[in-house]
């Protein structure tokens, strides 16, 4: 049995290195066949089988992704930290795609590894439990006694996403089909979404989205150290500007153009209604190489597409105005204004995304030009406001406990 054993580790050795070489030497996305790709996805997913059965699964260690490697935020970051808060021996893992970069925006408890690269394959293959809000590669491996659990990042967005998309052939598959464990989600209409669009049957922990209950909490001492971190006296009113991508400005890798609305006249009459001194963060989808059309005055307007975290820019806003994000519906929960800024809502649709439901029944606020726009926040009842965010909120049946990290972390340490 030792010399079988032996032999075993000699041949994963020997394979680990092959992997090696076929991931990190070859120009995959400039001139492989689609042949040597399938070949290359099956390579690494007998990788992952034999790492699995021959180091086996270690319960104590859990790996977190966040837009697949883009950052260190959104529902696996409020897990992770919560994790750590009640089970501080947990073996955290953060997969990124620069990791050398994040190693100082994350905690010291942090493993830091490359999204895609053999060490991370490796770990995710014996490590008990996966986070994720993205979609995990069809060629994966996850064994019977491994848990995935799924956050997605838009539990009440308007767009239809996976199989509930039309854009998507009828072939079309995911690997969170049949591989999930759980589904977070924080309303009924996320529910029914992940059901149909995940085609998924299986548990759905319904507590909320982990990364709202910085929302809900909704501390100053928080909201203070945010500010400070980016310059701003607490004193002035924020105006948060998000727009999401449009697959154009993605496929170019050029700047997203923002020229349909007068930010400038924007923060203006926003100074003149309330009489407060206001600025003006702006915001690109992470797909999207930027956004041009920022107004010059670096003093009022700054640019945070390189922010980590959404959700503590939500927190620190006291205005949002965004076009098809879901944004929207967790900024509800503060009880402040939203705006959404639709001026291409057709020619989205034909292009870009289709919708859950028709926008003008629902009851968010929508302008379609500047001029709607600026007649929108002219005319606005200010102390109408926290019942308008109820009914966004009742609108989407949300279930926001404030509790949802720990929720989770609860079915990770009875699993």
């Amino acid at each position: 049995m030792p010399d079988e054993k032996a032999r075993l580790f000699i041949f994963i050795f020997i394979f680990r290195r092959v992997v090696v070489k076929v991931i990190e030497k070859i120009n995959i996305k400039s001139f492989i066949t689609s042949k040597v790709k399938g070949l290359i996805k099956i390579i690494i997913k007998i990788y992952m089988i034999i790492c699995n059965k021959l180091y086996g699964v270690d319960d104590n260690k859990i790996v977190f992704t966040s837009f697949s490697g883009k950052s260190y935020s959104d529902n696996p970051r409020a897990i992770s930290e919560k994790l750590h808060e009640i089970v501080p021996d947990f073996k955290i893992i953060w997969l990124f795609k620069e990791p050398q970069k994040k190693k100082n925006l994350v905690p010291d408890y942090v493993t830091c590894l490359k999204v895609n690269s053999i060490s991370a394959y490796k770990t995710l293959a014996t490590s008990k439990f996966w986070v994720d809000n993205f979609c995990k590669p069809l060629y994966m491996y996850k064994s019977n006694n491994q848990v995935y659990i799924q956050t997605w990042h838009g539990d009440r967005g308007f767009k239809k996403i996976l199989h509930d998309s039309p854009f998507v052939s009828t072939n079309y598959k995911i690997f969170e089909s049949n591989n999930c464990d759980l589904i977070i989600c924080g309303s009924d209409y996320g529910e029914r979404k992940y059901r149909t669009a995940f085609r998924y049957n299986g548990a759905i922990l319904k507590y909320g989205c982990p990364r709202n209950d910085v929302l809900i909490r909704n501390s100053e001492i928080k909201k203070e150290a945010i500010k400070n971190h980016l310059g701003i006296k607490s004193n002035i009113n924020i105006l948060l500007y998000a727009p999401t991508l449009r697959r154009e400005a993605v496929k170019s890798k050029k700047p997203q153009s923002i020229k349909d609305i007068d930010l400038s006249a924007v923060l203006k009459l926003l100074e003149d209604k309330t009489k407060k001194e206001w600025i003006c963060l702006v915001r690109a989808h992470s797909a999207v190489k930027g956004l041009s059309g920022i107004p010059d005055d670096l003093v009022k307007f700054i640019d945070v597409t390189s922010y980590e975290d959404m959700n503590e820019l939500l927190l620190i806003s006291d205005f949002l105005i965004t076009d098809y994000s879901s944004s929207a519906g967790d900024f509800a929960l503060l009880n402040r204004p939203i705006v959404l800024f639709q001026p291409d809502r057709l020619d989205y649709i034909k292009r870009d995304r289709t919708f859950y439901f028709n926008l003008d029944d629902s009851p968010f606020i929508i302008a379609q030009n500047n001029e709607a726009l600026l007649e929108i926040i002219c005319n606005l009842e200010w102390d109408l406001i926290p019942q308008n965010c109820k009914e966004i909120l009742d609108f989407y049946g949300t279930i926001e406990t404030g509790e949802a990290s720990k929720k989770v972390v609860d079915y990770i340490i009875n699993h």
